[in-house]
């Protein structure tokens, strides 16, 4: 685990599965309409824009990795929920990078996802 973009603490995406396993929470913060084209099976879906109205739903107790298309966003919400001390990883690369590294992208109907 490294810095990566906007210093933010960051996972490489091949690194994924195995902290899936170890317990760490995927939260995705793309909009309704990229969430729906293809998102990770085991990421929930709060969009960037409704992180602070949701921070009841993050427990100082939990580990979680950010992940958005390509980084920057999920950077962005990475750096805000660390400074409220609660241990959080941004995706490096985003969805774009990640797809290279798992089978587990589906659409909101549960058939094989895309990236948009």
């Amino acid at each position: 685990m490294a810095l990566g973009i906007n210093n933010s603490p960051s996972i490489e995406p091949e690194q994924l599965e195995k902290l899936i396993q170890d317990g760490f929470k995927l939260i995705d913060v793309r909009e309704q309409d990229e969430w729906n084209a293809g998102h990770h099976k085991s990421a929930e879906h709060i969009p960037m824009g409704m992180i602070t109205d949701n921070m009841n739903k993050f427990k100082d107790s939990e580990k979680y990795i950010f992940v958005c298309r390509s980084g920057a966003r999920s950077g962005r919400v990475t750096n805000f929920i660390s400074s409220q001390d609660i241990e959080s990883y941004n995706l490096s690369g985003g969805m774009k990078e990640l797809q290279n590294f798992t089978e587990k992208i589906f659409n909101s109907e549960g058939k094989p996802g895309i990236i948009i």
